[in-house]
């Protein structure tokens, strides 16, 4: 289930609704779990995500929410991933549209992340001077 406000994701998982935050908590958490540097991310996604960086993915995002929410967190990164079996394809893709559409993935920002921009159709209207 989306949430309305960009860059949130909620589903349940452990038995209960979590709510995943792409923000630049997320990013500090996600850049830690991969050991990688900010400037390296383009490479995890490039190469297609191996199944560690897919939990680390949701891992950090569920830990950054939490931790921004001063939750109480119970689970690990071994627990999430033993969640995740019961995840289906359209739930991951779901997920990563969520981290696509965050603020920090912008146009300029991409972190190497190849996204399907396409061209606007809409008219543009002018204004008179």
């Amino acid at each position: 289930m989306a949430n309305r406000r960009r860059g949130y994701y909620t589903l349940k998982l452990g038995g209960k609704n979590r709510t995943l935050h792409f923000s630049m908590n997320f990013w500090a958490n996600f850049t830690e779990a991969q050991g990688v540097t900010l400037d390296q991310i383009g490479q995890i996604f490039s190469q297609g995500l191996s199944l560690s960086a897919i939990r680390d993915l949701i891992y950090s995002a569920l830990l950054a929410n939490d931790q921004e929410n001063n939750n109480e967190i119970e689970y690990n990164k071994f627990t999430v991933g033993a969640w995740l079996e019961d995840l289906t394809g359209d739930q991951l893709n779901d997920i990563v549209a969520a981290l696509l559409e965050t603020k920090l993935l912008g146009n300029d920002l991409n972190m190497g992340v190849k996204r399907n921009v396409q061209a606007s159709t809409k008219q543009q209207k002018k204004t008179k001077p």
